[in-house]
């Protein structure tokens, strides 16, 4: 009973909102990388031949190809930053779908009359019709899964 609460608690606590990361029309995006170059330029089809046991998760809701970025730093898995460089880029705000609010009502046009389930790849095409990245849950922290190649620069550490 507690560790189900406690669970819940975590989820409040992680569990934000994409006009949280709206820095006066932008927003900053974070990845990890074992490149160390001052700029690297990532590529979502990079993303269809080199997964991770994440992006192998991810790669089974959608075989859409997207980069992957935290919004913030606090919710970085260790797993991920161990022996990787830290690279962010700003992005227009505007060019990020929030899929927690789903304004646009994707998530239940993407279901197939009668299922019980999203067909991802139908969501994240829809998507990419009119924005460059969507922003949602994991479960965990939030994420913007990026359509379109990108240019990222290293952070000081």
């Amino acid at each position: 009973m507690i560790s189900k609460f406690l669970r819940k608690w975590k989820s409040y606590l992680v569990e934000g909102s994409l006009s949280d990361y709206d820095r006066g029309g932008a927003t900053t995006l974070y990845h990890f990388s074992r490149a160390d170059s001052d700029t690297i330029s990532l590529d979502p089809n990079y993303f269809l031949s080199h997964r991770n046991s994440y992006s192998k998760r991810e790669y089974e809701r959608s075989q859409v190809p997207r980069t992957f970025f935290y919004v913030d730093l606090d919710h970085a898995e260790r797993i991920v930053e161990s022996g990787r460089n830290l690279y962010s880029v700003v992005v227009s705000h505007s060019e990020i779908y929030d899929l927690k609010r789903d304004p646009d009502g994707i998530l239940e046009a993407s279901k197939q009359p009668g299922a019980f389930f999203i067909d991802f790849n139908k969501v994240f095409e829809a998507i990419k019709e009119k924005y460059k990245g969507v922003f949602y849950d994991t479960g965990s922290f939030d994420v913007v899964a990026w359509f379109e190649p990108i240019q990222a620069n290293k952070e000081a550490q």
